[in-house]
């Protein structure tokens, strides 16, 4: 039996919302359970048995949020899109070009630029990863030192020094740099986040516990020298001089170190939010400053008075950097900004992928539900090189959506405007809006049969719409449950619900206009159900999957609940009469069980993803994973799809990979933006070329080393000359050593 492939990509990201006192998700609202609600995993079989399952990955979507971003030098700037290192030349600024990327195995949690060298902290147990950024398009790995989950790094003195949280802050020795060397971990009080270093002093960001200052002039026993206050949680330092300049939960705080045992707080900066990151800029007597708010431009020529220059309100910056003239921030769910350093007008933004937040296939196509907005809307008719045709825009998020007839349904959390947004998908590659529906609620959940739309409606129960003229959507009735419906499931004429906080719900919906429930039972916190048949496979937030008999919508009967050691977000049973149900797991990835006796549920199948598991769907042989800030994993059960180019077995914890080039490119006709796709059989010397319809070069897209398996960039229809080359046929041609494959693409201007 295939072992299932383990790709872990790492990530920060909180966790989940609202009730009873819980502590809540500041993204979704929603309580986050202590740690004693949190199930054992349930009984593994042996080994021998298929622990890890039988699917297989087959592809991978890894863009997702941002929250790093350097320059480089050259004029280059290198920012995070989810797994990927994507890297532009702001030559000019209002137009930066794509130059290369490069795929981590895992989320970054800081960056760090030195000379031509980057520096790289990962998440998930992926440790340091050093490359070489000499030429930005081609970068280098000179070396790696794995099995940590680090926050942060800074080097100095042949080392670097990370912060590992709870753990503290690690001491890596760099005189060989191919062969990074893991030293002392030191404990800290509070949790060990952002580091500096200069000479011998290390500055440590300790959360809660506020700034940490320590001697490293003997790396094998550093020497606490002293710690301070900061208004809440610090996340990052700086130091220069003798000054150390904090980010922290309300902005910037300024401490005097010219005695390092004794630091004197000089002033601060209220931001209005809470900051993550900072830079000192060319001009050492300013300061970017980087947090929820947006981006701030400070003046500290006088320390103890800290004076706002210009701001730019952008919701969720996460990391800043500012070189020459530029300034960047990364926000975590718009991508790139590229901003005048001196007064931060904007140049240029570049989007990224997203938050993956629920998904769906239907027919060939996948659609991605964004939590920062939108739907996405992949070709999967090869699931080897997904292909993006286009996104469908949500206002101001979307929670959930369902595919009836050729029309795309999707809802939001918006309290008031277009909850319910309908869009014309029987183009995928070309959507046609058709209306909006104010829900007055949060909306995180709907199904959609024979013209109605039932939608679990946050605190506002279960709402009826009408949207047999998918035009002229209109309201029919609600149903009050007194809790936050966030999931529902129709079957004929009875609706099945769940609630986080008030268990699940029969309703009949026979008349829209006068719903009533049929049964309530209080089973806690319910966060989605699938239905097959006589059960109902519910993802139970603090239980585990429940299985519930739905034979009697009166009488609902919880058979089973089976724990798997996290917490599941969503739930699909296998369509293709497998024997599986699939859960996206909030602490671990894709779960899969085994229900053959329903009553006896048996974990068959774990694959760990970068992020926690928010959606899963399943059909025609495909099971796709939504992994939050991290994108898209892509799997197949062997026994149900056959993929012709795929190689014979393989190590254990190896992808599989095509045994042949693909390419891809849509939308075709294109005006001007154009993705482009490939996937490759092993990694390599890759070269991508554009040429017009004479055989003439236009464009050379992508030229250098590049991993196995799937990629892609955008081209925006400019020559190498940063041009707009005119409207015609071109040809893309993806050649490596000795394999070449070619598609033909028309612009239309």
């Amino acid at each position: 039996m295939t072992r299932c492939f383990r790709l872990l990509l790492a990530c920060a990201l909180l966790a989940a919302v609202p009730a009873l006192g819980a502590p809540l998700d500041a993204l979704t609202g929603e309580p986050i359970p202590a740690a004693a609600e949190v199930p054992a995993i349930g009984d593994l079989p042996p080994d021998d048995a298929g622990r890890d399952g039988d699917l297989e990955l087959i592809s991978y979507l890894a863009e997702g949020t941002s929250k790093n971003v350097r320059a480089l030098p050259g004029g280059y700037v290198v920012w995070q899109n989810g797994a990927w290192l994507e890297v532009h030349d702001v030559a000019d600024p209002t137009n930066p070009v794509p130059v290369g990327r490069y795929l981590l195995p895992a989320q970054p949690s800081d960056l760090l630029v030195d000379g031509t060298w980057l520096y790289v902290a990962l998440r998930k147990n992926h440790g340091l990863l050093i490359l070489d950024y000499a030429n930005p398009a081609s970068p280098t790995l000179i070396g790696a030192l794995p099995g940590y989950d680090l926050l942060s790094v800074a080097v100095g003195n042949q080392r670097a020094y990370c912060g590992v949280g709870s753990a503290g802050f690690l001491i890596v020795d760099l005189a060989d740099p191919a062969n990074p060397t893991a030293g002392v971990t030191f404990d800290t009080p509070g949790s060990a986040n952002g580091t500096a270093i200069a000479g011998n002093l290390l500055a440590v960001a300790l959360g809660a516990s506020g700034l940490g200052l320590y001697d490293v002039a003997n790396p094998a026993a550093p020497v606490a020298l002293a710690t301070a206050a900061t208004s809440g949680f610090c996340t990052f330092v700086q130091i220069f001089g003798d000054r150390v300049y904090a980010a922290e939960n309300t902005g910037l705080r300024i401490f005097d170190v010219a005695v390092p045992a004794a630091p004197v707080v000089l002033g601060s900066y209220n931001a209005g939010g809470s900051c993550y990151e900072l830079v000192i800029g060319s001009n050492p007597q300013y300061v970017y400053l980087a947090g929820l708010p947006g981006l701030f431009f400070i003046s500290v020529a006088d320390p103890t008075n800290p004076a706002l220059v210009a701001s730019v309100a952008v919701a969720n910056g996460m990391s800043c950097h500012a070189t020459g003239n530029l300034a960047f921030l990364a926000a975590r769910y718009d991508g790139l900004r590229v901003f005048d350093a001196a007064d931060l007008a904007p140049r240029s933004a570049l989007p990224n992928a997203g938050f993956a937040n629920k998904l769906h296939l239907d027919d060939g196509q996948l659609y991605v539900a964004d939590l920062s907005g939108g739907v996405r809307i992949y070709d999967l008719s090869d699931p080897l090189a997904p292909v993006f045709l286009a996104e469908v825009a949500t206002d101001p998020s979307c929670q959930d959506l369902r595919i009836a007839g050729d029309v795309l349904y999707s809802v939001n959390s918006n309290n008031s405007g277009a909850g319910l947004v309908l869009t014309d998908v029987s183009a995928p590659a070309a959507p046609v809006p058709l209306s909006t529906f104010d829900t007055t609620n949060s909306t995180a959940g709907l199904d959609v049969a024979g013209g109605l739309a039932i939608l679990a409606n946050g605190f506002g129960g279960l709402r009826a719409v009408d949207v047999g003229d998918p035009l002229a959507p209109a309201l029919l009735g609600d149903l009050v449950i007194g809790s936050n419906a966030v999931d529902v499931q129709t079957s004929g004429a009875v609706a099945f619900a769940t609630s986080f906080g008030g268990g699940m719900l029969a309703v009949d919906i026979a008349d829209p206009a006068a719903m009533t429930i049929l049964d309530q039972e209080a089973w806690g916190f319910l966060n989605a159900l699938d239905l097959t048949g006589t059960y109902a496979w519910v993802a139970d937030g603090q239980a585990g999957l429940r299985v519930v008999d739905v034979t009697d919508p009166a009488n609902l009967a919880s058979i089973v609940t089976f724990a798997i050691g996290g917490q599941p977000r969503d739930v699909v049973k296998s369509p293709w009469g497998g024997p599986y149900v699939y859960l996206g797991d909030d602490f671990y990835g894709l779960r899969q069980v085994d229900v053959s006796d329903p009553a006896n549920p048996i974990l068959f199948g774990s694959y760990p993803s970068a992020d926690r598991g928010m959606g899963v769907d399943a059909q025609g042989g495909l099971v796709v994973l939504a992994a939050g800030e991290t994108g898209v994993y892509i799997y197949r059960d062997p026994a149900v799809v056959a993929i012709d180019d795929e190689p014979g077995p393989r190590p254990d914890d190896t992808p599989a990979r095509p045994d042949a080039l693909a390419l891809a490119a849509a939308p075709n006709p294109f005006n001007p933006r154009l993705e482009v796709s490939w996937a490759l059989p092993r990694a390599g010397a890759v070269r991508l070329d554009v040429f017009d319809a004479r055989g003439r070069l236009v464009r050379t897209l992508l030229a250098g080393q590049a991993p196995a398996g799937a990629g892609s960039l955008v081209w925006n229809g400019d020559d190498d000359g940063g041009r707009a080359v005119p409207s015609g046929v071109y040809h893309l041609r993806l050649s490596t050593g000795d394999r070449e494959t070619s598609r033909s693409v028309t612009l239309v201007r």
